[in-house]
């Protein structure tokens, strides 16, 4: 048994997104697996059907998005009864299409030559995390996905302590693949497997949330947004493809 953790706070959900990101785990993920949930626990979720791990955000600490994330993974981590290996996921990610464990490999965005400049924490937090790493001589690939990814606790705890993650409000998932399999190579995001739908804006990596989505998620294993491209299109669309209640619900 594998556990699917969620890191939730339920005051930035835009919509329903973690109960249709529950339905479409249950719906394709291809192995035995138990959700946590660490932050706030929805009043709809039944309690009896998760392992529910209590987080109250700390406000006014600067950078909190990224401190908030940390320290809900600090908890997984600490947790007698949290799975040694885990999947971790966030609420506005669905599955489009069956998957099993060994699906969930090392995947990048791109690497430290390839990296946009952009400003905003974000960036700011990546440009840091990856730096970090090409000082110290890996590669520096910006596996920042927002996919589900597999790791192991163990090795999750020590990346986070080793390099500080909390108190440099480093980037884990960067720090954590190019540590420990600096010798691999990942499998670059393509539009092929998975579609994000960020701000509404047509990319390389992003997509319109407009339009026939059907057509544009056809062949897709996953499908992301932020709140900007979660227009009433895509909820209509999600909706439907996740029309029947999961176990996790009352």
């Amino acid at each position: 048994m594998i556990d699917v953790y969620y890191p939730y706070f339920e005051r930035e959900a835009a919509w329903e997104e973690l109960r249709y990101s529950l339905r479409s785990i249950e719906k394709h993920f291809q192995f035995e697996f138990r959700v946590v949930i660490v932050g706030d626990l929805p009043r709809w979720i039944d309690p009896r059907s998760i392992l529910y791990i209590p987080h109250e955000r700390v406000e006014g600490i600067q950078e909190n998005t990224l401190y908030d994330a940390i320290t809900k993974q600090l908890l997984f981590n600490a947790h007698p009864d949290t799975s040694l290996h885990f999947i971790r996921m966030y609420d506005d990610i669905y599955l489009l299409k069956d998957v099993s464990l060994i699906d969930f490999g090392f995947k990048a965005m791109y690497g430290f030559d390839d990296v946009p400049q952009r400003q905003g924490t974000w960036w700011d937090q990546l440009y840091h995390t990856l730096s970090l790493l090409r000082s110290k001589g890996y590669k520096g690939w910006n596996t920042e996905t927002h996919l589900p990814e597999l790791f192991n606790k163990e090795k999750m705890q020590w990346i986070i302590s080793a390099y500080g993650a909390l108190e440099n409000r480093l980037l884990t998932s960067s720090l954590y693949f190019n540590t420990f399999y600096p010798f691999a190579l990942p499998i670059l995001f393509c539009k092929d497997f998975a579609i994000q739908f960020y701000d509404n804006t047509v990319g390389p990596y992003y997509d319109s949330s407009e339009g026939d989505l059907l057509a544009k998620c056809d062949g897709k294993t996953y499908l992301n947004h932020n709140n900007a491209g979660l227009n009433a299109n895509l909820k209509s669309f999600i909706s439907a493809c996740f029309p029947d209640k999961s176990r996790f619900e009352l």
